[in-house]
């Protein structure tokens, strides 16, 4: 019998947590509507998946994503016998109203059915189905003497925001390859769906280009330790090649997960300069030195003189070459310009330009990387100081300095996504500073990352369709290995998760715990460092 009913479109979300046969329902993030049932789906070595066309695509995921603990797979088909129980995948253009993401899941005792509009929701149906079973199915290896029963349940789904996103820093500290595919597949469970990669700062640059060797040669060198208390740390050389980028941005698409990457300017550029001393201010006084005394000699902000634009332009048309986003962001954060207004050159240069002032000259260079990405189809993004000057049309802009430019950015027309230190820097500390793991500073509990809303009351009601999203940041200036990336994201992204996918109106701190509970023995059978729950 039906213990509650709820039809797509009404705000109210039922409780994830009452008993059925078949266990516990606490799936993360919340579903927008569900119906539940007594009685179970068995999982068993005769279970078929049967799927067509794109939907087939999808369905191996799923059997490949269960096979290992099972110890079976299930034979994906194009059909099935009547009477037959199988899973069901398929796509139906009736359910566009949930969106490219949305999906429905239904659950009898004879048969599981997902079914959505476009490819991306059957991907998040399944990681929905996933929930459902039991905790042990994510192991990589085989689990004796399990059943693998899914409850029955109907459920119908889409997220809030577009944009829900998490933020990693090899720049700061390299991270290898493999350990980007591991960090994507958990994003997958929890219904990410952008990843921006911040390639490039003053401590190194991770991104191989063709036309420009010594970026990688030179500039991805430092000798950069990790801030420990004691002055010690691993050391953090090593870079992306092409083939590696096009192997990361292929495997986020496998999981529907876009790959955004960062290449910072105008400041954060030291290990540019570093290579290419012509880029920076006094450029043949650095060109005199030896690379390794460029480090500390370089302010990190480059001179805007017309070869640079040219520079960073055929940077770009590299970075294009290999990330299909439509968003590339170029960070223009914290560029200490008044070193433009101290030197001669750039001086003569904003005299030349007609600009005011230093403003005006970081402007212009935001403008030149604007006209170029836009004239081939991509969007510029930059947090939040690109505001400063006025922007084009279509660039989208990162709040990170609170929400003020957020609110400022939406109300004037700008596409935003919200990323205030206040509520999404996971490079902070999650308790006493004492007893954590080293972070870069302030304090950011679980609990008031849950409590954030991307969609501020100062956004004009009929602007708030210019709020993209919310992404959650790792710095990586103290983040040097995989465990503490994962303790620093998780469990903090699970509830940025829900913020991003889940119905504003049906939050509920409490609730969402006792969800989590359980969600972290997931995360434990993955194999996934997390800080445990007060």
């Amino acid at each position: 019998m039906l213990r509650s009913v709820m039809a797509f479109g009404v705000v109210l979300v039922l409780g994830l947590s009452s008993r059925a046969s078949g266990g516990d329902i606490n799936v993360i993030p919340q579903p927008v509507a569900v119906e539940r049932a007594d009685g179970a789906f068995r999982v068993t070595p005769s279970t078929r998946i049967v799927a067509q066309g794109a939907a087939a695509v999808e369905a191996k995921k799923l059997a490949a994503a269960l096979a290992p603990a099972m110890g079976f797979v299930l034979e994906p088909t194009t059909s099935s016998k009547p009477g037959e129980r199988a899973i069901e995948m398929r796509l139906d253009d009736s359910l566009s109203t949930l969106g490219a993401e949305g999906y429905e899941l239904r659950v009898t005792p004879e048969q599981v059915a997902i079914v959505a509009a476009q490819p991306a929701g059957l991907f998040y149906g399944i990681q929905t189905l996933r929930q459902l079973l039991p905790a042990a199915v994510l192991r990589p290896t085989r689990v004796d003497d399990v059943a693998w029963d899914v409850p029955c349940v109907r459920i119908t789904d889409h997220p809030r925001f577009g944009w829900r996103g998490l933020l990693i820093d090899p720049a700061r500290h390299f991270i290898a390859k493999d350990d980007v595919l591991r960090f994507l597949d958990v994003m997958a469970l929890h219904k990410f769906n952008r990843l921006q990669i911040h390639l490039t700062d003053n401590e190194g640059w991770r991104i191989e280009i063709k036309k420009y060797p010594q970026l990688t040669e030179l500039g991805s060198q430092m000798d950069w330790n990790l801030r420990h208390r004691d002055g010690t740390g691993p050391r953090c050389f090593g870079f992306y090649t092409q083939d590696d980028i096009r192997q990361i941005v292929q495997y986020a698409a496998d999981r529907h997960i876009t790959i955004v990457p960062e290449i910072e300017m105008p400041f954060h550029a030291g290990a540019e300069i570093v290579a290419y001393p012509e880029l920076g201010i006094a450029p043949d006084r650095l060109a005199s030195l030896e690379p390794q005394k460029r480090w500390r000699e370089t302010s990190g902000l480059v001179a805007p003189r017309p070869q640079t634009v040219i520079f960073f332009q055929d940077v770009l048309t590299e970075v294009m070459e290999l990330f299909p986003s439509r968003h590339i962001h170029i960070g223009g954060d914290e560029a200490n310009i008044e070193l433009w207004t101290n030197d001669p050159e750039m001086q003569a240069q904003m005299k030349r330009l007609q600009l005011k002032d230093a403003h005006g000259l970081h402007s212009w260079f935001i403008a030149q990387m604007d006209a170029f990405l836009s004239s081939h189809g991509r969007r510029l993004v930059g947090w939040d100081e690109i505001l400063q000057g006025g922007l084009a049309p279509g660039v989208t802009v990162m709040s990170w300095r609170g929400e003020q430019g957020g609110i400022a950015a939406a109300n004037a027309g700008h596409d935003v996504v919200m990323a205030p230190t206040s509520h999404t820097y996971f490079d902070y500390y999650q308790g006493p500073a004492a007893s954590e793991p080293l972070a870069i500073g302030g304090n950011l509990p679980l609990a008031q990352v849950y409590s954030y809303d991307p969609v501020p009351e100062a956004i004009a009601p009929d602007r708030v369709r210019h709020v993209l999203g919310v992404q959650g940041q790792l710095w990586g200036e103290f983040i040097a290995t995989p465990a503490h990336r994962y303790y620093m994201a998780y469990p903090r992204a699970a509830a940025l998760a829900e913020i991003g996918w889940s119905a504003r109106e049906a939050k509920d701190y409490e609730q969402f715990v006792s969800r989590l509970r359980h969600h972290l023995e997931r995360l434990r059978v993955l194999g996934i460092t997390f800080r445990p729950l007060d």
